[in-house]
Protein backbone atom coordinates (compact mmCIF):
# COMPACT_ATOMS: atom_id res chain seq x y z
CA UNK A 1 0.00 0.00 0.00
CA UNK A 2 1.35 3.43 -0.98
CA UNK A 3 1.70 5.83 1.94
CA UNK A 4 1.95 9.49 1.03
CA UNK A 5 4.89 11.17 2.73
CA UNK A 6 4.11 14.11 5.00
CA UNK A 7 6.33 16.92 3.69
CA UNK A 8 5.75 19.22 6.66
CA UNK A 9 8.60 19.87 9.08
CA UNK A 10 8.28 18.40 12.56
CA UNK A 11 7.43 21.70 14.34
CA UNK A 12 4.67 22.34 11.79
CA UNK A 13 3.25 18.83 12.24
CA UNK A 14 2.94 19.38 15.98
CA UNK A 15 1.74 22.96 15.66
CA UNK A 16 -1.06 21.83 13.36
CA UNK A 17 -1.94 18.92 15.63
CA UNK A 18 -1.90 20.99 18.82
CA UNK A 19 -3.97 23.80 17.34
CA UNK A 20 -6.71 21.33 16.40
CA UNK A 21 -6.88 19.55 19.74
CA UNK A 22 -10.17 19.18 21.58
CA UNK A 23 -10.37 17.28 24.84
CA UNK A 24 -13.10 14.91 25.99
CA UNK A 25 -12.84 12.89 29.19
CA UNK A 26 -9.13 13.65 29.35
CA UNK A 27 -8.45 12.34 25.82
CA UNK A 28 -6.96 14.65 23.16
CA UNK A 29 -8.44 14.48 19.64
CA UNK A 30 -7.56 15.96 16.27
CA UNK A 31 -10.49 18.31 15.62
CA UNK A 32 -9.72 19.28 12.02
CA UNK A 33 -12.54 17.20 10.62
CA UNK A 34 -15.19 18.20 13.08
CA UNK A 35 -17.40 15.28 14.09
CA UNK A 36 -15.19 12.76 12.28
CA UNK A 37 -12.09 13.64 14.32
CA UNK A 38 -9.79 10.80 15.35
CA UNK A 39 -6.96 10.66 17.90
CA UNK A 40 -3.42 11.23 16.63
CA UNK A 41 -2.18 7.66 16.89
CA UNK A 42 0.65 7.35 14.37
CA UNK A 43 3.72 9.38 13.48
CA UNK A 44 5.84 8.34 10.48
CA UNK A 45 8.95 10.50 10.71
CA UNK A 46 11.39 8.28 8.84
CA UNK A 47 14.25 9.56 6.68
CA UNK A 48 14.55 13.02 8.26
CA UNK A 49 18.26 13.22 9.19
CA UNK A 50 18.43 17.00 8.72
CA UNK A 51 15.72 17.57 11.31
CA UNK A 52 16.93 15.12 13.94
CA UNK A 53 20.64 15.94 13.70
CA UNK A 54 21.72 12.72 15.40
CA UNK A 55 19.39 12.78 18.42
CA UNK A 56 15.70 12.69 19.33
CA UNK A 57 15.67 16.04 21.13
CA UNK A 58 13.56 17.50 18.29
CA UNK A 59 10.66 15.39 19.59
CA UNK A 60 11.19 15.77 23.33
CA UNK A 61 9.49 19.14 23.65
CA UNK A 62 6.99 19.87 26.45
CA UNK A 63 4.76 21.77 24.02
CA UNK A 64 4.27 18.55 22.02
CA UNK A 65 2.79 16.56 24.92
CA UNK A 66 -0.91 17.28 24.12
CA UNK A 67 -0.46 15.96 20.55
CA UNK A 68 1.43 12.90 21.79
CA UNK A 69 -1.14 11.75 24.35
CA UNK A 70 -2.78 9.23 22.01
CA UNK A 71 0.31 8.12 20.09
CA UNK A 72 0.41 4.37 19.45
CA UNK A 73 3.05 4.01 16.72
CA UNK A 74 6.22 6.05 16.17
CA UNK A 75 8.64 5.47 13.29
CA UNK A 76 12.06 7.12 13.29
CA UNK A 77 13.44 4.83 10.60
CA UNK A 78 16.69 5.86 8.88
CA UNK A 79 17.04 9.31 10.45
CA UNK A 80 20.78 9.04 11.22
CA UNK A 81 19.99 9.05 14.94
CA UNK A 82 22.96 7.90 17.01
CA UNK A 83 21.94 9.16 20.45
CA UNK A 84 18.71 8.06 22.16
CA UNK A 85 19.23 10.05 25.35
CA UNK A 86 15.88 11.50 26.36
CA UNK A 87 13.78 8.58 25.11
CA UNK A 88 12.33 8.30 28.60
CA UNK A 89 10.42 11.52 27.87
CA UNK A 90 7.78 9.48 26.04
CA UNK A 91 7.00 7.44 29.15
CA UNK A 92 6.91 10.29 31.66
CA UNK A 93 4.99 13.49 32.25
CA UNK A 94 6.64 16.81 31.47
CA UNK A 95 6.72 17.76 35.12
CA UNK A 96 8.25 14.41 36.07
CA UNK A 97 11.01 14.56 33.49
CA UNK A 98 12.29 18.10 33.99
CA UNK A 99 14.70 16.87 36.65
CA UNK A 100 16.33 14.48 34.19
CA UNK A 101 16.98 10.76 34.33
CA UNK A 102 19.61 9.05 36.46
CA UNK A 103 20.79 5.96 34.58
CA UNK A 104 22.72 4.69 37.64
CA UNK A 105 19.45 4.36 39.58
CA UNK A 106 17.41 3.09 36.65
CA UNK A 107 15.35 0.42 38.43
CA UNK A 108 14.05 2.68 41.20
CA UNK A 109 13.39 5.53 38.80
CA UNK A 110 11.36 3.36 36.42
CA UNK A 111 8.94 2.51 39.22
CA UNK A 112 8.64 6.11 40.37
CA UNK A 113 8.25 7.57 36.90
CA UNK A 114 5.59 5.09 35.83
CA UNK A 115 3.57 5.59 39.01
CA UNK A 116 3.06 9.29 38.28
CA UNK A 117 0.25 10.87 36.30
CA UNK A 118 0.24 12.71 32.97
CA UNK A 119 2.45 10.29 31.05
CA UNK A 120 3.37 11.76 27.69
CA UNK A 121 2.65 8.65 25.55
CA UNK A 122 0.74 6.20 27.76
CA UNK A 123 -0.35 4.12 24.75
CA UNK A 124 2.90 3.92 22.77
CA UNK A 125 3.09 0.29 21.68
CA UNK A 126 5.23 0.40 18.52
CA UNK A 127 8.63 2.04 18.09
CA UNK A 128 10.72 1.71 14.94
CA UNK A 129 14.36 2.79 15.30
CA UNK A 130 15.67 0.70 12.43
CA UNK A 131 18.56 1.69 10.19
CA UNK A 132 20.04 4.29 12.51
CA UNK A 133 23.72 4.32 13.60
CA UNK A 134 22.82 3.47 17.21
CA UNK A 135 25.71 1.83 19.04
CA UNK A 136 24.21 1.69 22.53
CA UNK A 137 20.84 2.04 24.23
CA UNK A 138 20.25 4.19 27.32
CA UNK A 139 18.79 2.57 30.42
CA UNK A 140 15.83 4.96 30.26
CA UNK A 141 14.48 2.99 27.31
CA UNK A 142 13.21 0.65 30.02
CA UNK A 143 10.74 3.34 31.06
CA UNK A 144 8.63 2.32 28.06
CA UNK A 145 7.99 -1.09 29.65
CA UNK A 146 4.46 -0.13 30.66
CA UNK A 147 3.17 0.05 27.08
CA UNK A 148 5.74 -0.99 24.43
CA UNK A 149 4.92 -4.26 22.65
CA UNK A 150 6.89 -3.90 19.39
CA UNK A 151 10.43 -2.61 18.94
CA UNK A 152 12.48 -2.51 15.72
CA UNK A 153 16.25 -2.07 15.91
CA UNK A 154 17.20 -3.72 12.61
CA UNK A 155 20.32 -2.55 10.77
CA UNK A 156 21.73 -0.45 13.59
CA UNK A 157 25.26 -0.67 15.05
CA UNK A 158 24.63 -2.36 18.39
CA UNK A 159 27.77 -4.22 19.45
CA UNK A 160 28.40 -6.73 22.24
CA UNK A 161 25.86 -8.33 24.59
CA UNK A 162 22.23 -7.37 24.05
CA UNK A 163 21.64 -4.12 26.00
CA UNK A 164 20.25 -4.67 29.50
CA UNK A 165 17.37 -2.22 29.07
CA UNK A 166 15.71 -4.50 26.53
CA UNK A 167 15.07 -7.15 29.17
CA UNK A 168 13.09 -4.56 31.15
CA UNK A 169 10.56 -4.35 28.31
CA UNK A 170 8.52 -7.24 29.67
CA UNK A 171 5.44 -6.63 27.52
CA UNK A 172 7.31 -7.00 24.23
CA UNK A 173 5.60 -9.21 21.68
CA UNK A 174 7.87 -8.32 18.77
CA UNK A 175 11.59 -7.58 18.97
CA UNK A 176 13.67 -7.19 15.83
CA UNK A 177 17.42 -6.66 16.26
CA UNK A 178 18.68 -8.14 12.99
CA UNK A 179 21.93 -7.13 11.30
CA UNK A 180 23.78 -5.78 14.30
CA UNK A 181 26.80 -7.22 16.13
CA UNK A 182 25.11 -8.80 19.15
CA UNK A 183 27.37 -11.42 20.75
CA UNK A 184 25.32 -12.75 23.68
CA UNK A 185 21.88 -12.91 25.29
CA UNK A 186 21.42 -12.89 29.04
CA UNK A 187 20.20 -16.05 30.75
CA UNK A 188 19.25 -16.57 34.37
CA UNK A 189 17.12 -14.20 36.40
CA UNK A 190 16.47 -10.87 34.71
CA UNK A 191 17.33 -12.09 31.22
CA UNK A 192 15.28 -13.50 28.36
CA UNK A 193 13.01 -15.29 30.84
CA UNK A 194 11.30 -11.92 31.36
CA UNK A 195 9.97 -11.95 27.77
CA UNK A 196 6.94 -14.07 28.58
CA UNK A 197 4.76 -12.35 25.95
CA UNK A 198 7.28 -12.54 23.10
CA UNK A 199 5.76 -13.77 19.83
CA UNK A 200 8.25 -12.67 17.16
CA UNK A 201 11.96 -12.60 17.97
CA UNK A 202 14.35 -11.76 15.13
CA UNK A 203 18.10 -11.85 15.77
CA UNK A 204 19.27 -12.59 12.23
CA UNK A 205 22.71 -11.43 11.15
CA UNK A 206 24.45 -11.11 14.50
CA UNK A 207 27.38 -12.86 16.21
CA UNK A 208 25.60 -15.21 18.60
CA UNK A 209 27.47 -18.41 19.44
CA UNK A 210 24.89 -19.82 21.87
CA UNK A 211 21.44 -19.27 23.32
CA UNK A 212 20.45 -19.34 27.01
CA UNK A 213 18.33 -22.30 28.09
CA UNK A 214 15.71 -19.83 29.36
CA UNK A 215 14.38 -19.60 25.79
CA UNK A 216 12.05 -22.37 26.96
CA UNK A 217 10.24 -19.69 29.02
CA UNK A 218 9.03 -17.85 25.90
CA UNK A 219 5.91 -19.94 25.65
CA UNK A 220 4.06 -17.60 23.27
CA UNK A 221 6.69 -17.63 20.52
CA UNK A 222 5.27 -17.65 17.01
CA UNK A 223 8.43 -16.94 14.98
CA UNK A 224 12.06 -17.44 15.99
CA UNK A 225 14.61 -16.11 13.49
CA UNK A 226 18.30 -16.70 14.12
CA UNK A 227 19.85 -17.05 10.67
CA UNK A 228 23.39 -15.86 9.87
CA UNK A 229 24.85 -16.18 13.35
CA UNK A 230 27.57 -18.51 14.68
CA UNK A 231 25.42 -20.95 16.63
CA UNK A 232 26.90 -24.44 17.01
CA UNK A 233 23.90 -25.86 18.89
CA UNK A 234 20.47 -25.03 20.25
CA UNK A 235 19.55 -25.74 23.89
CA UNK A 236 17.46 -28.84 24.45
CA UNK A 237 13.86 -27.70 24.56
CA UNK A 238 14.46 -24.89 22.05
CA UNK A 239 12.24 -25.42 20.28
CA UNK A 240 10.16 -27.93 22.19
CA UNK A 241 6.93 -28.67 23.99
CA UNK A 242 6.93 -25.29 25.78
CA UNK A 243 6.41 -23.59 22.41
CA UNK A 244 2.91 -24.71 21.39
CA UNK A 245 2.37 -21.74 19.05
CA UNK A 246 5.71 -21.71 17.22
CA UNK A 247 5.15 -21.76 13.46
CA UNK A 248 8.53 -20.64 12.06
CA UNK A 249 12.08 -21.62 13.00
CA UNK A 250 14.80 -19.97 10.90
CA UNK A 251 18.35 -21.08 11.79
CA UNK A 252 19.97 -21.19 8.36
CA UNK A 253 23.58 -20.12 7.79
CA UNK A 254 24.89 -21.00 11.24
CA UNK A 255 27.33 -23.70 12.36
CA UNK A 256 24.83 -26.13 13.81
CA UNK A 257 25.93 -29.75 14.08
CA UNK A 258 22.45 -30.95 14.94
CA UNK A 259 18.93 -29.92 15.89
CA UNK A 260 17.78 -30.76 19.42
CA UNK A 261 15.65 -33.91 19.80
CA UNK A 262 13.01 -31.74 21.49
CA UNK A 263 12.14 -30.18 18.14
CA UNK A 264 9.91 -33.18 17.41
CA UNK A 265 7.74 -32.15 20.39
CA UNK A 266 7.08 -28.75 18.83
CA UNK A 267 4.22 -30.06 16.74
CA UNK A 268 2.92 -26.61 15.77
CA UNK A 269 5.91 -25.95 13.48
CA UNK A 270 4.97 -25.25 9.87
CA UNK A 271 8.26 -23.97 8.45
CA UNK A 272 11.85 -24.89 9.30
CA UNK A 273 14.86 -23.34 7.57
CA UNK A 274 18.04 -25.11 8.66
CA UNK A 275 20.00 -24.93 5.40
CA UNK A 276 23.65 -23.92 5.35
CA UNK A 277 24.79 -25.68 8.54
CA UNK A 278 26.78 -28.82 9.47
CA UNK A 279 23.82 -30.97 10.46
CA UNK A 280 24.69 -34.64 10.09
CA UNK A 281 21.36 -36.27 10.76
CA UNK A 282 17.68 -35.45 11.00
CA UNK A 283 16.27 -35.96 14.53
CA UNK A 284 14.48 -39.23 15.26
CA UNK A 285 10.70 -38.96 15.16
CA UNK A 286 10.91 -35.96 12.84
CA UNK A 287 7.90 -37.41 11.05
CA UNK A 288 5.81 -36.50 14.13
CA UNK A 289 5.78 -32.86 13.04
CA UNK A 290 2.33 -33.22 11.50
CA UNK A 291 1.84 -29.48 10.89
CA UNK A 292 5.05 -29.18 8.86
CA UNK A 293 4.61 -27.68 5.38
CA UNK A 294 8.13 -26.62 4.37
CA UNK A 295 11.55 -27.74 5.59
CA UNK A 296 14.92 -26.84 4.08
CA UNK A 297 17.92 -29.00 5.03
CA UNK A 298 19.98 -28.09 1.94
CA UNK A 299 23.75 -27.61 2.23
CA UNK A 300 24.31 -29.75 5.29
CA UNK A 301 26.14 -33.04 5.99
CA UNK A 302 23.17 -35.42 6.17
CA UNK A 303 24.24 -38.85 4.91
CA UNK A 304 21.21 -41.03 5.69
CA UNK A 305 17.44 -40.90 6.23
CA UNK A 306 15.59 -42.98 8.81
CA UNK A 307 12.87 -45.48 7.94
CA UNK A 308 10.20 -43.38 9.67
CA UNK A 309 11.32 -40.32 7.72
CA UNK A 310 11.12 -42.19 4.42
CA UNK A 311 7.75 -43.67 5.31
CA UNK A 312 6.17 -40.23 5.63
CA UNK A 313 8.19 -38.03 3.28
CA UNK A 314 9.44 -40.60 0.77
CA UNK A 315 12.73 -41.09 -1.07
CA UNK A 316 14.32 -37.87 -2.32
CA UNK A 317 14.01 -37.07 -5.98
CA UNK A 318 17.48 -37.17 -7.53
CA UNK A 319 16.99 -34.19 -9.81
CA UNK A 320 14.98 -31.86 -7.56
CA UNK A 321 16.61 -33.05 -4.30
CA UNK A 322 13.22 -32.94 -2.60
CA UNK A 323 11.00 -35.35 -0.73
CA UNK A 324 7.34 -34.88 -1.52
CA UNK A 325 5.52 -38.08 -0.75
CA UNK A 326 3.46 -36.15 1.79
CA UNK A 327 1.49 -33.71 -0.41
CA UNK A 328 1.20 -31.29 2.50
CA UNK A 329 4.94 -30.92 3.03
CA UNK A 330 8.07 -30.34 0.94
CA UNK A 331 11.53 -31.33 2.25
CA UNK A 332 14.66 -29.90 0.57
CA UNK A 333 17.91 -31.90 0.75
CA UNK A 334 20.10 -30.44 -1.99
CA UNK A 335 23.89 -30.50 -1.45
CA UNK A 336 23.92 -33.25 1.19
CA UNK A 337 25.92 -36.52 1.05
CA UNK A 338 22.65 -38.47 1.07
CA UNK A 339 21.80 -36.97 -2.31
CA UNK A 340 25.10 -38.17 -3.78
CA UNK A 341 24.24 -41.67 -2.56
CA UNK A 342 20.79 -41.43 -4.09
CA UNK A 343 22.24 -40.30 -7.41
CA UNK A 344 24.72 -43.20 -7.48
CA UNK A 345 21.92 -45.59 -6.58
CA UNK A 346 19.76 -44.15 -9.34
CA UNK A 347 22.59 -44.39 -11.88
CA UNK A 348 23.24 -48.03 -10.96
CA UNK A 349 19.55 -48.86 -11.32
CA UNK A 350 19.60 -47.34 -14.81
CA UNK A 351 22.59 -49.45 -15.78
CA UNK A 352 20.97 -52.62 -14.44
CA UNK A 353 17.59 -51.95 -16.00
CA UNK A 354 16.37 -54.62 -18.52
CA UNK A 355 15.93 -52.07 -21.29
CA UNK A 356 19.62 -51.19 -21.17
CA UNK A 357 20.84 -54.78 -20.79
CA UNK A 358 18.88 -55.87 -23.87
CA UNK A 359 20.40 -53.20 -26.14
CA UNK A 360 22.63 -54.60 -28.92
CA UNK A 361 25.82 -52.73 -29.61
CA UNK A 362 27.04 -52.98 -33.22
Amino acid sequence: MFVKKDLRKIPVIFADATSSIRTEDGIAYDNKDGDDAKPLTELRLGRRPAEFKGSISALCQPSYVPALQNLISLSLYECQISNLDGVGFFATGTRNYEGGYDSENADSQIDSFLSKENICCPNLTELNLGRNPIRSLPSELGLLSNSLTSLWLDDCELDGPLPECLYALEKLETLRVSNNKITALKGGQGGVEKWKFMKVLCLDGNRLESLPSEFVCMTKLNSLMLRKNMLTSLPDGVPGKTHPDLLLLHVSSNQLNSLPPSITQCTSLKKIYANGNHIKSIPENFSQLHSLEHCNFSNNEIDSLSATFLERFGEPDCKAATCKKDPRCMIYLDQNPVMKKEKRKHDNEDIDSPSIQSMDVD
